[in-house]
Order: structure tokens, then C-alpha cells, then sequence
């Protein structure tokens, strides 16, 4: 098949005819051994309005030239306006589409020869990628690292991702109809680890933040009803929690993952605050109706001036000796 450069001259200098008929799609010849995707089609077979079948029509410029430049995939059986220059056959090409299967295409940057934008459509799939290779022509995927790359699907899912120069996932947005969903990784040695994930959906919104090991050490919740964080060790054991929702707020101490202590709790329905160990030891303010202290041990009171003053009664219980000591005890 001539050059297509050297026949673009000759046309332009010899100032020959093109001629541009109707024609209907009859085969896409597909690029069976395409190292990047098996439905990638160079040209198509068409038929004449009267009958004439023309081979191997191009759908771009330069078919040898399979990595460059932009090709549109026409439906099958659908009707396309082909061109032949000075009525030579092996010189026919897509002018315009009536009806499109696929896009694709790659486009090189402007300031780095290696580094290309790469893109395919269909009806169903979008993407479109940043890539790093060593040249405009390169085939071997081995040869094509990612740089960046957008994916869209029938689905309605939406995904953004950036990675290193071996190719490995730095960060990852993946959006769905109800969800978005964004990853920070750490990359040591070429394994890839979740760093920071965040999670975002109609009624629930969530950080989860994680070691290098990949252990979970810490994490937030939040819905319309409540919001919690959580911290652990690198272990990835609870360590402690603080809940809040409409009605209270309360704080947990956990001993090898399993909860031990409940730290304090501020609750709303019952008018009380609470900071506890366990039942024998708080301290429950209870609003207007009463204050209560239990512990197992000894409770002191420490200061310059204690005053005790009651409007009914005031009652000491021991089941031992009750002490009273001072340089002037009055009771009255």
C-alpha cells in the first residue's frame, strides 16, 4: 500500500480527483492480534449502492502506523460516505460516519516525546490514559507505564488513578451513583500498602487511616444519627472510642480489643453525666435529683475550705468507725 505521505503529495501536486460515494459497512477487519485490545479495526469491507464490494478501506490516514493518530470504528451494516482517489481502490478511505461503534486514538505530548495521551470509547467503556513510552509507534504493553488514567462505564462507575514510574497505584477515586470512595497508598519496595482511605455515600461518611503494615490504626464515622472515632495500636487493636449521637456522649477504653472501661458518658434522656470504671467506680451527676460517688478504694476530699450545706437532711453511713478530726470540732 503506497506511503501515505508520499500520496497526500501526489494528490496535492498532480491535483487529482477524489471521489465520495455511499457505501454500507459490511466487515470491520479486526486487529485479532491488537496487543492492546482484539476489537481494534484499521479498516472496513463496504458494498456500493450497486453492488460493488471494495476491500480493506482505510480509517485513517496510515494503517502501518497502528499506535498513532485517531481511528473511528464504524457500526456494522451502517452507512458511511467513503472517498477513492483518481478511482483507485487501494486509495479509499472513511470521509464521514453515519453511525459509530468506537473511538481511539493516541496523542503525544508536547514537551516530553515519551509521554503520550492515550484514549478509547465505545458504548459502553471510556478511558483515557496519561502513558510513558518510547515512542509514538510502541505496541508492547510491557513497553506502556501508566501515568494516570480515567475509566468510565455503562455502570455509571468513575475511576481516576495516578501511579509511580513502576507502574503501581499511588492513589485511586472510584465514583459509583451512591458512593465515592478515594485510597492513598504507601509503596515500599514495590508492594503497595493503604495508606489513608476515605468513603463517602448518601447517609455515611468515613476515614479509615492505616500503618505500613497495613494494620487499621485509627478511624472516623459519621451518619445523620451519630459520629464515632476509633483509635488503635499497630496491632490493630482497639485502644479507645468516642461516640456521640443525639442523645449521648460516651468515651470506651479497651484492654486487647475487647472493651474494659466505659470512660465517661453525657446522657441526654436521662438528664446525667457519668465518668466509670465499672459499677462499683463512678461518679454520676444525675441533674437535679442526685450525685453519686462509688469506689472501691478510698474517697478523699482535699482543700482549704470544705462546706457542706443541705436544705433537709444530711446522713453519714459507715459500716466501720466514723471518724470526725479537727483543732475545733463543732457540731450543732
Amino acid at each position: 500500500m503506497e506511503n501515505i505521505t508520499d500520496l497526500i503529495k501526489n494528490v496535492a501536486v498532480n491535483n487529482k480527483n477524489i471521489e465520495t460515494f455511499a457505501a454500507k459497512v459490511i466487515e470491520i477487519n479486526k486487529e485479532t492480534d491488537s496487543p492492546h485490545n482484539t476489537e481494534d479495526a484499521y479498516t472496513v469491507n463496504l458494498m456500493r449502492s450497486d453492488g460493488a464490494i471494495i476491500k480493506n478501506v482505510r480509517l485513517k490516514a496510515s494503517i502501518q502506523d497502528v499506535e498513532q493518530g485517531i481511528i473511528t470504528i464504524p457500526k456494522k451494516d451502517s452507512w458511511v460516505l467513503a472517498s477513492i482517489i483518481d478511482g483507485v481502490e487501494t486509495r479509499a478511505f472513511i470521509s464521514q460516519y453515519a453511525e459509530v461503534d468506537r473511538i481511539m486514538g493516541r496523542i503525544q505530548a508536547v514537551n516530553d516525546s515519551k509521554l503520550f495521551l492515550d484514549y478509547s470509547a465505545d458504548g459502553s467503556r471510556l478511558y483515557i490514559r496519561y502513558i510513558n513510552a518510547d515512542s509514538e509507534t510502541e505496541t508492547d504493553e510491557k513497553k506502556i507505564a501508566d501515568v494516570a488514567k480515567i475509566e468510565f462505564d455503562k455502570n455509571q462507575n468513575f475511576r481516576i488513578s495516578y501511579f509511580d514510574e513502576n507502574e503501581k497505584p499511588l492513589s485511586t477515586t472510584h465514583f459509583s451513583p451512591d458512593s465515592l470512595t478515594t485510597t492513598f497508598n504507601s509503596i515500599e519496595n514495590k508492594e503497595v500498602k493503604e495508606h489513608l482511605t476515605l468513603a463517602v455515600s448518601k447517609d455515611t461518611v468515613s476515614f479509615k487511616f492505616k500503618n505500613e503494615k497495613g494494620k487499621e490504626l485509627n478511624s472516623i464515622l459519621a451518619t445523620p444519627e451519630k459520629y464515632s472515632i476509633l483509635l488503635k495500636n499497630d496491632e490493630d487493636k482497639k485502644q479507645s472510642s468516642l461516640t456521640i449521637d443525639k442523645t449521648k456522649i460516651a468515651g470506651y477504653l479497651f484492654e486487647e480489643d475487647e472493651l474494659k472501661k466505659l470512660a465517661f458518658e453525657l446522657n441526654g434522656e436521662s438528664d446525667s453525666i457519668r465518668l466509670k470504671k465499672d459499677d462499683a467506680n463512678l461518679i454520676e451527676l444525675k441533674g437535679k435529683t442526685a450525685i453519686n460517688i462509688k469506689t472501691e478504694g478510698d474517697f478523699n476530699i482535699e482543700a482549704k475550705n470544705i462546706n457542706m450545706k443541705s436544705t433537709e437532711k444530711t446522713n453519714i453511713n459507715a459500716s466501720g468507725d466514723t471518724i470526725i478530726t479537727g483543732n475545733n470540732v463543732k457540731i450543732n
